[in-house]
């Protein structure tokens, strides 16, 4: 009776294994990143990925982070979170998921994870007229302030879907490359291809996701970055306050340089 019992629950793991499974495009971005806002020229690459599925629905996120996810998902003890953790060291900290034109971005600020949704209408663009070449793309140029970033980016109709990374949805057309003025943030495509996938919105039961509003999150961003190192050390622990060394009362907004840029 107990190996019926076992063979029925793993024919009914094996089961919703296949149900969450799904094949998908993925497109390839190369990102550069200023990572350190007081070192900018200092250039870090990484991986970042589009993944739309049947639906149209997508999904924005640097692999790294895509990995770190999937794993810590799956994890049992401590131990195994942090080698996942010194695994998989990804530059940034954002996902963003669109759905029926709604933009739901998870991230995080410290060790607390916030979700907030915009709206893909939110974006006002000023396409120029005219077009040029990149590689192989005939492309136009749009020009959007969005979340204190003055972005650029190129955009095509040759590849057949009105996508782009990070925000970029809402233009007519795929758009191929996106920077910002201070070339702080930019991504590049760089090819696609077909990938079979589960877990599409990175659940984890593990993981507390607390839902704001982006003016909300703006808020604890600027907090967050008025904060000193120090100060996080000792809200971890209180007698910290006693050994920390005088350079940790750097503010943390001084180099800190996430996408969503506050003042």
């Amino acid at each position: 009776m107990k190996k019926l019992l076992v063979l029925i629950l793993m024919l009914g793991c094996f089961i919703t294994s296949l149900a969450q499974s799904q094949t998908i495009m993925r497109y390839n971005y190369i990102g550069k990143l200023v990572v350190d806002k007081t070192q900018p020229e200092e250039i870090t690459e990484s991986i970042f990925i589009l993944d739309v599925n049947a639906a149209n629905s997508s999904r924005f996120l640097e692999k790294d982070l895509l990995e770190r996810k999937n794993a810590l998902s799956k994890v049992i003890s401590k131990e195994e979170a942090m080698q996942i953790i010194s695994t998989y060291r990804p530059q940034t900290d954002f996902a963003v998921f669109h759905t029926n034109g709604t933009l739901t971005t998870n991230t995080m600020i410290h060790k607390t994870t916030y979700s907030y949704n915009d709206d893909k209408k939110t974006f006002v663009w000023q396409i120029e007229p005219g077009h040029e070449q990149w590689h192989t793309y005939t492309v136009q140029k749009a020009t959007t302030f969005f979340e204190g970033r003055q972005w650029h980016v190129l955009f095509t109709s040759e590849i057949p879907i009105i996508e782009g990374p990070y925000k970029f949805k809402n233009l007519p057309g795929f758009v191929v490359k996106a920077w910002d003025d201070e070339k702080q943030y930019e991504f590049e495509f760089l090819n696609s291809e077909k990938v079979t996938i589960d877990n599409w919105d990175l659940s984890n039961p593990k993981e507390i996701v607390t839902s704001i509003t982006p003016a909300q999150y703006e808020k604890a961003l600027k907090i967050y970055h008025g904060k000193t190192y120090r100060d996080l050390l000792i809200e971890m622990n209180p007698e910290n306050a006693s050994i920390v060394s005088p350079e940790f009362a750097e503010k943390i907004g001084l180099r800190s340089n996430p996408i969503y840029k506050v003042q």
